[in-house]
C-alpha cells in the first residue's frame, strides 16, 4: 500500500463496517468521557448509537440517512421491541435528544456542555450493550464480546455495569461481528 490511508467501499459489507465503526466510536467515547472530554466524548457516543442502530437497519437491507437518533427510532420501532423500550423511557428519550442536538454543535465547536460524564457514560454503556446485543442476535454470532486490546481492558471495565470481564476479547475478528472465542495465530500482536 502506498498511501497511508484507503477507503474500501463495498456495499455488502456496509452492515460490518457500521457494526466495527459503531464499537469504536463507543470505545473512544467512554474514553473521552473519563477524561472529561465532554464535546468529543457525546460526539462520539452519538455516533455509536446512530451507528449501532443503523447496522440493525442494514441487515434488513434498510439504508436510512439522518442523525437524529430519536426521529430514527420512532420510523423503525417496529424492527424491535427494544427500540419501543427505548422510546417509552423519558430520561433515554431526553438524553438521546441531547446528543442529537449537540453532534453537530459539538463537532464544529459552537457550543460547551455542562454535564455529569459518569451519567452519560452509565446510559451509553446500557444502549451499547442492548443495541451490540440486537445486532449479534440477528446476524446469529455466537458470540456477544466486544474487541479490547489488554491495555484498555482495566479502564474500560472502571465503572461499566454492562460490560464485564466475559465480554472482552483481544480477537479482532470480534469488531465484525464473527467469532471470537477462537484462539489467535501465533504470532499475532495487538
Amino acid at each position: 500500500m502506498d498511501k497511508p490511508f484507503e477507503l474500501i467501499k463495498n456495499g455488502a459489507l456496509d452492515f460490518i463496517f457500521l457494526f466495527s465503526n459503531a464499537d469504536a466510536f463507543y470505545i473512544s467515547a467512554r474514553r473521552a468521557l473519563s477524561y472529561g472530554w465532554v464535546s468529543v466524548g457525546c460526539s462520539n457516543a452519538h455516533q455509536a448509537i446512530e451507528l449501532y442502530v443503523k447496522a440493525i437497519l442494514r441487515l434488513n437491507y434498510e439504508k436510512e440517512r439522518g442523525h437524529d437518533l430519536i426521529k430514527l427510532l420512532i420510523k423503525y420501532k417496529s424492527r424491535d421491541p427494544y427500540f419501543s423500550t427505548i422510546l417509552g423511557d423519558p430520561h433515554k428519550v431526553e438524553f438521546l435528544k441531547q446528543l442529537s442536538e449537540g453532534y453537530l454543535i459539538h463537532r464544529y465547536g459552537e457550543a460547551g456542555a455542562n454535564s455529569n460524564c459518569q451519567e452519560i457514560i452509565n446510559s451509553v454503556d446500557e444502549l451499547t450493550f442492548n443495541l451490540r446485543n440486537i445486532y449479534l442476535h440477528n446476524i446469529k454470532s455466537p458470540s456477544n464480546k466486544i474487541y479490547m486490546p489488554d491495555k484498555l481492558q482495566q479502564e474500560f471495565l472502571s465503572g461499566n455495569a454492562h460490560f464485564s470481564e466475559v465480554n472482552l476479547t483481544k480477537n479482532p475478528l470480534a469488531q465484525m461481528g464473527l467469532p471470537s472465542d477462537m484462539e489467535l495465530p501465533e504470532g499475532f500482536t495487538q
